[in-house]
């Protein structure tokens, strides 16, 4: 068992502070300024309006080491983000409710609930929204697209767009943009028929693509199954991003990482996770940063549960190759397999990975 008392130190090298000595979750409902243990609830973050789009910020490079921002945008029907690219940043897009028109590669694309989008550096992109309440979950690698949001906008109460329609970004805001982060203005989105996202399979190397939801690379490790959205070849070893889901069961062991930062986001069901010897649950829309060197573990609340992963950097993903057996299934097993948690450990001096204790943290 695993207590407040005992050292994590399963490897040389490891931290060997007492878990009650390490790091505190923040959870205050604002942003840290600082790349710490921090929790999110849905909503939570301070909201910028932009026309019809409302920026809630749930990561900023200050909370990241200058690794990754993050934000949901929310917006009404044809709220719109002019078409733009980023000269030196990466983009993942994630559709959380509604439908959103998506230029991209080209060509405008319809994208519902669960769909997923990769825009590389220089990509031209922009979106319109499709529905009433439309929500976007974005986040952009390294630390230059920080300020773009708060530069377009002005600070606003609440994670919903107003009641009624708002007036179109103005060339000003989008020119204060451009001086502030990486983004440069291109004018409106097309007005081409969109053509419904049914993409299946994720590209082989470096490129824009779209991902119908439940589509991308799967794998199965007992009761669980993980789909890659996006893999080290994709992103040119800068991420990945990994959707968990899985029903209610056990906690995972308590480990730590010492070369990545995870980043978790509650889509369905509801979870517990341990993070330093704390405990608290993630619904539908809580986000958590757990940055290298955090003792945590987590376990699946509901008979479905799943929630979208991205790991920064993405040195993690031979774990789970190794946990896990390729699968054409679009969903976790009625009769799950073997937990080969043994590769892993045949293989645990090539993993970023330091293993506590394979007892169950929820007894500790």
């Amino acid at each position: 068992m695993l207590d407040k008392n005992t050292p994590p130190a399963a490897k040389q090298g490891g931290p060997r502070t007492p878990l009650g000595q390490l790091p505190r979750l923040r959870a205050d409902g604002t942003l840290p300024g600082a790349p710490v243990l921090y929790a999110m609830r849905d909503g939570q973050g301070p909201h910028y309006l932009m026309g019809g789009l409302v920026a809630t910020l749930i990561a900023r490079p200050e909370d990241t080491a200058q690794a990754y921002s993050a934000t949901i945008l929310s917006g009404g029907m044809d709220a719109e983000l002019p078409l733009h690219t980023h000269a030196e940043t990466d983009e993942a897009i994630y559709i959380l409710d509604g439908r959103v028109e998506l230029w991209l590669d080209d060509r405008l694309h319809l994208m519902t609930a669960g769909d997923y989008a990769f825009v590389p550096a220089g990509t031209l992109h922009g979106h319109r929204m499709k529905s009433h309440r439309a929500r976007i979950l974005t986040w952009a690698i390294g630390a230059k697209l920080g300020g773009m949001w708060e530069a377009l906008g002005t600070v606003f109460p609440r994670p919903v767009h107003p009641e009624t329609p708002c007036a179109p970004l103005g060339e000003a805001q989008m020119d204060a943009a451009s001086n502030a982060a990486d983004v440069s203005f291109r004018g409106p989105v097309p007005a081409q028929t969109p053509v419904l996202v049914e993409a299946t399979e994720i590209p082989e190397g470096y490129s824009p693509y779209v991902l119908r939801a439940g589509e991308g690379e799967h794998l199965v490790a007992a009761d669980q199954l993980f789909t890659f959205l996006q893999t080290r070849a994709t992103s040119q070893e800068r991420f990945i991003t990994v959707m968990t889901e899985g029903p209610t069961g056990p906690a995972i062991p308590w480990h730590y990482h010492e070369h990545h930062a995870e980043n978790f986001f509650c889509v369905d069901g509801r979870m517990t996770m341990w993070v330093n010897g704390e405990e608290i649950h993630l619904n539908p829309g809580d986000y958590m940063q757990v940055p290298a060197g955090t003792v945590h573990s987590y376990r699946l609340d509901t008979p479905y549960t799943r929630f979208l992963g991205w790991l920064v950097p993405p040195v993690f993903e031979p774990f789970f190759r190794y946990v896990g057996d390729p699968t054409e299934m679009t969903t976790f097993p009625v009769e799950p397999p073997p937990f080969r948690f043994d590769r892993v450990l045949a293989h645990l001096d090539e993993l970023d990975l330091q293993v506590l204790t394979v007892r169950n943290p929820a007894s500790a």
